[in-house]
C-alpha cells in the first residue's frame, strides 16, 4: 500500500500533521501487530516539523525487529536532521537501523557527514565523489562498497537524468 503524500506540502500544517500522524499510526499497527511487514518512509524531511511524529517514528523503529517487521527511512539532505530543536529527537535515527545504504551526500561537510552516521574517514572516501550505483553499505559491524549494476533492459527504465 502507498501513500503519496506529495500534495502535503500545500496544505496548512494541522491538516498535513493529522495526516502524517494518521498514516504512522496506520504503518505501526502494520509492523508491530500483524508483523512480518516493511515500511518505507521517502521524504522523511517532511515529518521533521512535527516532534511527536519524530519520536513516534524513533519509538517504533527500536521495537519493529521483534516482530519480524523493518522501517525504511529515506532522505536526500542530512542538514534537515540537525536542527537546533529537533537534533536529539534524530540522531537515534541513525543508529538504531542494522542496515544502511549511504550514498554520496553532495557538497556537505564531511566531518558532519561522518559523525552524524557515525562513519569513518575511509568509509567516507569511499562514498566522497558521486558515482552513480555506487554506495556504501553497513550491515551491523560489516561494511561493504556496494556497486548496482542493473541489466541493460531494467537500466533503460531508469534513464539518465538522475533519478528525474
Amino acid at each position: 500500500m502507498t501513500f503519496g503524500v506529495k500534495g502535503l506540502l500545500q496544505t496548512s500544517k494541522n491538516l498535513r500533521n493529522a495526516l502524517l500522524f494518521n498514516i504512522l499510526s496506520y504503518m505501526s499497527n502494520e509492523l508491530l501487530t500483524t508483523g512480518n511487514t516493511a515500511a518505507s518512509i521517502d521524504e522523511l524531511y517532511l515529518f521533521l516539523t512535527n516532534l511527536t511524529a519524530i519520536e513516534y517514528i524513533r519509538n517504533f523503529m527500536k521495537r519493529v525487529r521483534k516482530k519480524e517487521s523493518a522501517v525504511i527511512l529515506a532522505s536526500q539532505n542530512l542538514e534537515d536532521f540537525n536542527v537546533e530543536h529537533i537534533r536529539e529527537l534524530t540522531k537515534p535515527l541513525f543508529s538504531i537501523p542494522t542496515h544502511q545504504f549511504l550514498f554520496n551526500a553532495g557538497s556537505i561537510d564531511a566531518k558532519f557527514y561522518m559523525d552524524t552516521l557515525q562513519l569513518e574517514k575511509s568509509e567516507y572516501d569511499l562514498i566522497r565523489y558521486p558515482q552513480r550505483g555506487v554506495c556504501l553499505y553497513k550491515c551491523g559491524n560489516e561494511r561493504y562498497n556496494l556497486m548496482v549494476q542493473a541489466p541493460p533492459y531494467k537500466e533503460a527504465l531508469f534513464g539518465k537524468a538522475g533519478g528525474r
